[in-house]
């Protein structure tokens, strides 16, 4: 593993580069742009996420550009002997998605800036399907090609207003 990787990713406390990302134990990383547009008539909001480029943590420290946020568990699931986990980063709007080997080694993590933090993992077939906070985000991460993730807004029922009868 890395050494820096490993600084960060300690038996005690975990720390993922605070930007979108993909971390690998290597020190590869693959930077991602994560946006989203809204259609300024209907006001539904399309999702995106794509790998940008990759890069090396060892480059990103040169210039101190690592910003690592400590990131803190709200979902575990079991896979492949180890643990995929979810959950926050250091502010409101930030999650992770991280999987760890039967020693709690980082086996890759994945930093986002704009989803809130992840509260609900769950594997179908070769997809990786995570739920946000506020239930109104799905990822779903190809775990054998893992740079293509699909985010998708989740429509939710409006609730209907009581009527009183005067």
């Amino acid at each position: 593993m890395n050494p820096i990787i490993a600084e960060h990713w300690g038996a005690e406390d975990h720390e993922l580069p605070g930007f979108n990302c993909i971390v690998y134990p290597d020190g590869t990383i693959t930077i991602l742009d994560c946006y989203s547009i809204q259609d300024s008539v209907t006001k539904e909001y399309e999702l995106f996420c794509r790998p940008l480029c990759d890069t090396t943590i060892d480059s990103i420290e040169k210039y101190e550009a690592s910003d690592w946020t400590g990131v803190d568990q709200w979902a575990r699931i079991d896979y492949q002997g180890g643990s995929v986990i979810g959950g926050d980063g250091a502010m409101g709007n930030e999650g992770f998605i991280a999987c760890t080997s039967e020693n709690n080694n980082l086996l890759w993590g994945i930093f986002f800036s704009n989803t809130n933090p992840i509260k609900s993992l769950n594997i179908e077939g070769h997809l990786l399907i995570a739920i946000n906070e506020h239930s109104e985000i799905r990822i779903e991460i190809d775990l054998e090609n893992l740079t293509n993730i699909k985010m998708t807004t989740i429509q939710r029922t409006p609730q209907l207003k009581s009527q009183t009868s005067a």
